[in-house]
């Protein structure tokens, strides 16, 4: 287990002599198999792997963020689970710091890297670090969170299109997270975090990668993403989100409104049935799977590979040739 601070640690500016890292990245929405694929590659390149996902940071969770089993974590070292407690939540800034210190450990072994999950905004600030936008401001956030829940999420939302029209075209409009943080940038800073954005431009690579996409037919991912919530009902989430509620957290807080959390909260405060609140995760994260691949499928550099992988061997050798810096 790795022990972390969560202070604010920005991603490190590209060396002054353009030796980048060579990482391969792995992406894809969940269910889509990225773990599974994700440790077969790293093991047979003798890789070690940077898990890349925002609830699989938390210590106390396992079931509800589907977190790499025992056998798993055997096979080859992975980092970037079980990092934090529950607080604060570790935002994409710290965990690009967190990971780029990791990177140069794991060189310093003189073995390579395999970065995998399924966060988007985290990948996105290790490949191209984070523009220079304000730290968050709690006294803010916890005025807007009071808003939030004085006039609700649409009235949050309009206000954001009102102020920040180019960060509200891109943000689903129940994404509080995202949402909170452009309304926080705008109140900070009097700008827009779009501009933010588009001044940086994500163009000035901390890594040199190769960018593989897991991609699987959408009716089969479906039927693996209700067979995961099938399974996480059985098997523990619900005593995850009641150990939560023992614990006094929040019903807004990070990560109880996790997909999968959320749902189990709604039907252990008897919001709605058990059986309900199992259909509505489903439901809620085949959504959250279409999101992350509009995300991913933005990115030109993401070559998708069919699940299961057709021939594994020649996609190794393809890999390893990239990571030695030959050509492919």
């Amino acid at each position: 287990m790795e022990n972390i601070q969560t202070s604010h640690t920005f991603c490190p500016s590209p060396p002054e002599d353009g030796e980048l890292p060579r990482v391969i990245q792995i992406v894809g929405p969940t269910a889509s198999g990225k773990t599974a694929f994700s440790v077969d590659l790293a093991e047979a390149l003798g890789a070690e792997l940077i898990n890349v996902d925002s609830m699989q940071v938390y210590r106390p969770l396992a079931v509800g963020t589907d977190k790499p089993d025992a056998a798993q974590c055997a096979r080859v070292p992975i980092h970037g689970i079980d990092l934090i407690d529950f607080g604060p939540p570790m935002d994409a800034s710290e965990f690009a710091g967190y990971a780029h210190r990791v990177i140069r450990e794991i060189s310093a072994r003189h073995r390579d890297c395999v970065l995998s999950g399924g966060t988007g905004l985290y990948h996105r600030a290790i490949v191209y670090g984070l523009l220079d936008a304000p730290s968050r401001d709690d006294a803010i956030r916890a005025r807007l969170r009071a808003e939030r829940d004085e006039l609700g999420m649409e009235a949050m939302f309009a206000r954001l299109q009102s102020v920040d029209p180019g960060s509200a075209a891109k943000i689903y409009p129940t994404d509080w997270v995202r949402i909170e943080r452009a309304l926080e940038v705008h109140e900070l800073t009097g700008g827009r975090l779009s501009e933010f954005q588009a001044q940086h431009g994500f163009k000035s690579k901390r890594v040199e990668r190769l960018a593989l996409g897991c991609a699987r037919p959408r009716a089969i991912l479906y039927e693996k993403i209700d067979r995961r919530l099938d399974e996480m009902w059985r098997h523990g989430i619900l005593d995850e989100t009641r150990a939560m509620i023992e614990a006094g957290l929040p019903p807004d807080c990070l990560p109880m409104k996790a997909l999968g959390y959320r749902q189990a909260y709604m039907a252990l405060t008897h919001q709605c049935s058990f059986d309900d609140a199992l259909e509505l995760a489903k439901r809620e994260t085949r959504r959250f799977a279409k999101r992350q691949l509009t995300w991913f499928r933005a990115d030109r550099d993401i070559e998708w590979i069919d699940m299961p992988v057709a021939d594994f061997p020649a996609l190794v050798r393809r890999c390893r040739a990239f990571l030695k810096g030959e050509s492919q």
